[in-house]
């Protein structure tokens, strides 16, 4: 156990080489004091493996930092650094490997420039947990937030309730307790604080990032929830330039490094994040000429291709952003293509918070529960019978397109309600039929201006410009296959209901139903912006 600064113990456990000696360090912090498996390859590598559970954690003291998470990791991950740094076998140089919680402990304490920390690795995390993790661009990621009721082992309490029972009820504010589970602070900050407030700015990156001078190496997969957040501070702290050593590596898996869902992606689509971690280390803390500094900085796995690619910049530079238009004479079913609209009638669909469009895989770091939410690559079509989605798609094409890089819908779109959401996806619609979901992304409505400022309600029937930024990616659509793109305004359980109320976010127990038109014409030209590679 060892100490922090103010008298609270963590559990902390050591793995050593055998070798008596003093060795570089990696010190990972999560919910656990490391994992043996982990340790034994870092050992076998030639460093020491340090692992701490956090505040109320697997045997740690501090019950209250459960409620806490985030708030206190910062100055307990300095005091950790200083603790490893002061042992007989710790040369001075320590690095922080670690994915999810692992990683955000990462990115809290780095800020503080500790003198002996000299590299993190943070993986499958964002740095920003307001933008996307628990609320995503102002919408509730319910069933990923949620799962903090039950992490305690009330699983069964749900279960017996009914899962979809259980995600629908409302008031959202009051889902901790309505299984007969316990009142959890947890759920109730991440509800509660529906704005871009202190609890979000003191737990986030946006504005501390720049105090991170170290060497890192980001890391995460295409489907889990965090591949956005990953690119956008890898370009963040490049462009900063405190060190050379900024790199990234992206593969087709989800939150725990797996390879999910039903399309197939080849034998080789996933990383060796351990692999990469010790080989990247043995050059920046070690000092190794291992051929690294040769390398791009930029590692991913191109989907379609189904091959890893480096890249020396992300996005690309020779990417090439390219819109395809919406184009329908009103019906549900439209065409999409780099065409510009002319005088088209706008289609229209009604949204009923009691009707939602399931979760069909998707791109997040949600638990698995049978027959209602799992993550990956899913065929789309038992969705797209729907009437409260739309469907944009390109004839079969005539060659190979690559996709790699940021993509954003632009949808001009009004609605009968002061507040809704609006959702766009992104397809590979095999010669088949099958259709996959690459990508996604939403808007709630009251934040269109910008999620980190003040929300503002909806005049009701006025157009208004959204911008959805979906997750990035990278695909080869392949001769034959078609693009295909959703609009439609809900995906549950992934992101909770809007009610369309307008009402203040979490405590409303009323739904309304909300007719949307989307415009797709000369004045109103929605697109897809995809980053098309020659």
């Amino acid at each position: 156990m060892v100490p922090m600064r103010d008298g609270v113990r963590l559990q902390t456990r050591v793995w050593k080489p055998a070798a008596d000696g003093r060795y570089p360090v990696v010190f990972t912090r999560a919910y656990r004091a490391g994992d043996g498996k982990s340790g034994q390859r870092f050992i076998d590598a030639g460093y020491v493996y340090v692992g701490q559970a956090t505040r109320g954690h697997s045997g740690s003291q501090g019950a209250d930092g459960v409620d806490r998470r985030f708030f206190d990791d910062a100055e307990d991950g300095y005091d950790g650094l200083t603790w490893i740094s002061q042992q007989p076998w710790c040369d001075g140089k320590i690095a922080m490997y670690g994915k999810s919680y692992g990683g955000a402990t990462q990115w809290l304490v780095a800020p503080l420039k500790h003198p002996n920390l000299k590299a993190i690795i943070p993986q499958n995390v964002n740095p920003d947990p307001w933008q996307r993790m628990y609320r995503d661009h102002g919408a509730v990621q319910l069933a990923h937030t949620a799962r903090r009721i039950y992490d305690a082992g009330d699983r069964e309490k749900i279960e017996r309730y009914g899962w979809l029972n259980w995600y629908r009820h409302l008031p959202l504010i009051d889902l901790d307790t309505v299984a007969g589970t316990k009142q959890n602070k947890l759920w109730r900050d991440y509800v509660s604080h529906c704005t871009y407030d202190e609890f979000w700015q003191t737990i986030g990156m946006r504005d501390k990032y720049h105090n991170i001078r170290i060497p890192v190496y980001l890391m995460c997969g295409w489907y889990d929830n965090y591949p956005g957040a990953t690119l956008k501070y890898f370009q963040k702290l490049t462009q900063l330039g405190a060190t050379p050593e900024i790199r990234v590596a992206i593969d087709a898996t989800n939150h725990v490094n797996r390879v999910v869902g039903d399309r197939e992606l080849g034998s080789d689509a996933a990383k060796d994040e351990i692999g990469l971690a010790i080989r990247w280390l043995d050059y920046v803390v070690k000092g190794k000429d291992n051929g690294i500094k040769h390398e791009p900085p930029v590692k991913i796995f191109v989907m379609g291709a189904n091959q890893w690619r480096y890249e020396r910049e992300w996005p690309p530079k020779r990417t090439r952003p390219t819109k395809f238009y919406f184009h329908s004479d009103g019906t549900r079913k439209g065409r999409l293509t780099a065409r510009p609209p002319g005088r088209e009638p706008p289609t229209m669909f009604t949204y009923d918070p009691e009707d939602p469009v399931p979760t069909l895989g998707g791109n997040h770091s949600s638990p698995y529960v049978p027959n209602i939410i799992r993550v990956g690559p899913v065929d789309q079509r038992p969705n797209e019978g729907r009437s409260d989605l739309l469907l944009f798609s390109t004839p079969p094409l005539a060659e190979d397109t690559e996709v790699t890089g940021p993509v954003v819908v632009k949808l001009f779109a009004a609605s009968s309600a002061p507040d809704t959401d609006f959702i766009a996806r992104l397809i590979d619609v095999e010669p088949d039929g099958t259709a996959y979901n690459l990508t996604e992304g939403i808007i709630r409505a009251r934040f269109r201006k910008s999620i980190w400022d003040a929300p503002e309600l909806l005049v009701p029937s006025k157009i208004y410009e959204y911008t959805i930024e979906l997750l990035p990616t990278s695909n080869v659509f392949l001769r034959g296959h078609r693009i295909r793109v959703h609009v439609t305004s809900s995906n549950f359980p992934l992101w909770d209901r809007n009610p369309n109320t307008g009402h203040e976010q979490g405590l409303d127990a009323e739904v309304q139903i909300a007719e949307q038109t989307i415009y797709h014409d000369q004045q109103h030209p929605s697109h897809i912006v995809l980053p098309i590679v020659p």
